[in-house]
């Protein structure tokens, strides 16, 4: 699988900014690309050395989107998601996002 295709995005929760202290990274990834193909994507767009890829699939929910008077709730079902948890070698990081504290709390 092409490596610009397998990487989506990253992940920006409150569980992935504590692993980020693991040195370990939270991506989207294809659904169809292998613990494999993940790191050779990892290793071809960022160039680090990548020890560990565990994968998880988000299954979708069904949410009820609208109403009408006629045809009552529609519910559509919302798209899996893959998620890749990436471990890195020492010394080395991804580009990541950096939470900075806000300017009230650094003052006090």
């Amino acid at each position: 699988m092409r490596s610009d295709y397998v990487i989506k995005g990253s992940i920006l929760s409150e569980k992935s900014y504590g692993l980020l202290e693991n040195k370990v990274y939270t991506l989207k990834v294809d659904l169809k690309a292998t613990k494999l193909d993940i790191k050779a994507a990892v290793k071809d767009v960022f160039g680090v050395d990548v020890v560990d890829v565990n994968t998880s699939i988000l299954r979708g929910r069904v949410v009820r989107k609208a109403r009408s008077k006629k045809s009552g709730a529609v519910e559509v079902k919302l798209p899996n998601i893959k998620k890749a948890f990436i471990r890195l070698k020492d010394g080395q990081e991804l580009p990541a996002p950096v939470v900075a504290a806000p300017a009230d709390a650094a003052a006090e």
